[in-house]
């Protein structure tokens, strides 16, 4: 079977089950991308091995989509090595986005060779500045010589679009869009409008109403990460009925502002699961919208998002099973909480064994105090 590829008319093979897809244009940049990729972080989530991560990424071309999320940073190049054993025989299948996180010049530009290196290719579809977050960062990344870095990797032939990735507050989003230099933009957007944490600035309420139009008028590839919000859409603990990851993401695509949306994947199942969002056949009711709403209400920036990134801890605590069921109780009823302090009862390994190490807090991506966290169910399970 020959299946028309999204990628500038080419075709993909033949024989491979490939699952109903859409796929939008990329802002300005020609390309056609599946409305659902993949992004290369859940795989340090679960620890995935290179062999797992490639067949994850075989698999995913296989069922439709062809962008592939990833960066430097994940593993000092690791995941990226991961991913171009896979690009090496099936480049002309998938759009790689990959990013740096080095501030220097000459930092930068070591790593988009290295990227290059790492990932089997001869240029790279697009390549950002990494979490160009916290005040006056953009302006000194303009002006410092690593934007230089980048204009010089794309007229070399590096690098094919340029992008960037951020958190920050709406009027710094607005200026990196408004600035006329970047072909692609990544930020988060998700249903519960959750910060990554409160020093970002970021407010997703913004980004949905005013930063994701705006990127749209101006030709820019819009991308989204987080679209599970830190992955508490997909476990959501509150609401008695769970959101599927297919309700959560099928939100983030109907905007239509958006592009693609990137969720972490650890496992086939897990992308098998994803993938049926991009179904232009699958539908997410009003009701589903409007039921997670009312959970959301519920949601301050200070709670566990269960990503799970926290893990392992040296005492063998189930730290994201502790904060959900800590979750539960707070703000549940009388029933639920009856039930969040049996099913603690039944844990082999209690908040009390925690050492304060803080090593958990130290991986936290949301600077979460965890062992306050441990503290407060000791006091209220044990």
């Amino acid at each position: 079977m020959k299946v028309s590829s999204p990628l500038w008319g080419e075709e993909r093979g033949e024989g491979r089950k490939v699952s109903q897809m859409e796929y939008r244009l990329l802002g300005n940049t020609g390309f056609r991308v599946s409305v659902i990729g993949i992004g290369s972080l859940g795989f340090s989530r679960v620890r995935a091995a290179p062999q797992e991560i490639e067949k994850i990424v075989n698999r995913a071309l296989d069922l439709g989509v062809n962008i592939i999320d990833t960066a430097y940073a994940y593993g000092e190049g690791e995941m990226e090595k991961a991913i171009g054993r896979v690009t090496k025989y099936r480049r002309k299948e998938c759009i790689v986005l990959t990013r740096s996180h080095l501030r220097s010049p000459e930092e930068f530009a070591q790593t988009i060779n290295e990227s290059l290196q790492n990932l089997n290719t001869e240029i790279i579809d697009i390549y950002q500045m990494h979490d160009v977050t916290r005040t006056g960062e953009f302006e000194k990344l303009m002006s410092n010589g690593v934007f230089n870095e980048l204009k010089k990797a794309q007229k070399e032939g590096k690098v094919k679009f340029m992008g960037i990735s951020t958190h920050a507050s709406p009027e710094n989003m607005k200026k990196i869009i408004n600035c006329g230099k970047f072909d692609v933009i990544t930020v988060s957007y998700n249903l519960i409008n959750y910060q990554r944490q409160t020093i970002d600035g970021e407010d997703i309420s913004i980004t949905e109403k005013e930063i994701l139009p705006l990127a749209k008028k101006r030709g820019l590839g819009v991308t989204i990460m987080k679209p599970f919000g830190g992955g508490i859409l997909a476990k959501n603990p509150l609401s008695e009925v769970k959101i599927s990851p297919i309700q959560a993401l099928k939100f983030v695509i109907s905007n239509p502002c958006v592009d693609t949306a990137t969720p972490g994947v650890g496992s086939i199942a897990e992308l098998e699961e994803d993938v049926k969002a991009g179904d232009p056949r699958v539908l997410l009711s009003k009701e589903d919208i409007a039921r997670l709403r009312e959970d959301a209400e519920k949601w301050g920036p200070d709670f566990c998002r269960n990503c799970g990134y926290c893990l392992p801890c040296s005492e063998d605590i189930p730290i994201p099973q502790i904060m959900r069921l800590l979750m539960r109780y707070k703000l549940g009823e009388k029933d639920k909480k009856d039930r969040a302090k049996k099913a603690y009862i039944d844990l082999k390994v209690k908040a009390s064994a925690c050492s304060e190490c803080k090593k958990c807090e130290e991986r936290c991506p949301y600077h979460l105090s965890i062992s306050k966290k441990m503290k407060e169910a000791q006091e209220i399970f044990e």
